[in-house]
């Protein structure tokens, strides 16, 4: 199976990286700066679970790739809409697309762009990061992925794509719930990242004061009334196990939002916690921990260097 790779960043370089050292055939799908840089360095990772290095095959048009099978698409919200030229030659040459970005907003996109049959859900839990040189540098022991079918994809070809990873040495599970797993991952990650990023502080910060995790517990309960008012079926318990899973975590996690943030880089303020905004207003739901916290993040969207 020949995998591209559509953005080898932080989380896409890592299990790209991953697959290739494995033996399969991978194609990096680049811009110009990446493209010079892992040119010069190699992709190298930096890793909880083993360092390597390998010589990736890079590419930075569609044209330059033949006989794609899968597209692990790995952007920046915020980059989606400039590549769906590119991502449109590669399904037309044969190619399915498996995103694991933040939120859930492009699933709507993808699908209405490449129709239902072209496109799987998929989410995924590492972190993960780049450094000053562009290597990726991994610092847990999550680098799990969770896929499945939206509608009536070949089980042989998911099959395929299961066994390819677990080949790898990734994490990887395929489910019937792939929706409803993304919404846990859509809600937890725009809890950690909203609250993180508006403290300037990992969650330890958050956890240990008591206004602060009270608001905290409060976002959660925001964006769970949004999503079951979007029809979404998730478990009754669902603010109750993000609670708990957001208390187990270490207290000097952060997000990649805070990350960006602290860099002046872009962040994806606009697909998470404004998402949530959009869709609460238009059906007439009050969510005021999120209106602040996207009103404290707004200015930030666009990357602007915080002062010291």
């Amino acid at each position: 199976m020949h995998t591209v790779i559509f953005g080898a960043g932080a989380v896409g370089g890592y299990f790209g990286g991953k697959l290739a050292s494995a033996g399969y055939p991978v194609t990096f799908f680049v811009r110009e700066r990446r493209f010079e840089q892992l040119n010069k360095r190699d992709l190298r990772v930096m890793s909880y679970h083993g360092d390597f290095t390998i010589t990736p095959t890079l590419a930075v048009n569609s044209d330059e790739i033949e006989h794609p099978d899968l597209i692990i698409l790995a952007l920046k919200n915020y980059h989606l809409e400039n590549a769906l030229p590119q991502l449109e030659a590669l399904v037309n040459k044969g190619a399915k697309i498996l995103p694991l970005l933040n939120g859930v907003q492009h699933m709507e996109i993808l699908v209405n762009q490449f129709g239902v049959e072209n496109v799987l859900g998929g989410v995924c839990y590492i972190e993960s990061t780049l450094n000053q040189e562009g290597d990726i540098i991994q610092t847990s022991p999550m680098h799990d992925i969770v896929f499945g079918s939206l509608k009536d994809q070949q089980s042989s070809f998911l099959n395929k794509i299961e066994e390819m990873f677990k080949q790898a040495n990734i994490n990887i599970v395929q489910t019937d719930n792939i929706i409803v797993e993304m919404w846990n991952k859509f809600i937890f990650l725009a809890t950690l990242s909203g609250i993180t990023s508006a403290t300037r502080q990992p969650i330890g910060i958050a956890l240990n004061d008591f206004a602060t995790k009270s608001l905290l517990v409060d976002l959660i309960q925001e964006i769970y009334q949004t999503a079951i008012c979007l029809q979404i079926p998730l478990a009754e318990d669902t603010v109750e196990k993000i609670t708990k899973k957001a208390e187990g975590l270490p207290p000097a996690m952060t997000s990649s939002m805070h990350r960006d943030l602290e860099k002046g880089l872009p962040i994806e303020v606009e697909s998470l916690q404004g998402y949530i905004l959009k869709q609460a207003t238009k059906n007439g739901i009050q969510v005021p921990v999120i209106r602040a916290i996207y009103s404290l993040l707004h200015p930030y969207t666009n990357g602007v260097p915080l002062k010291s």
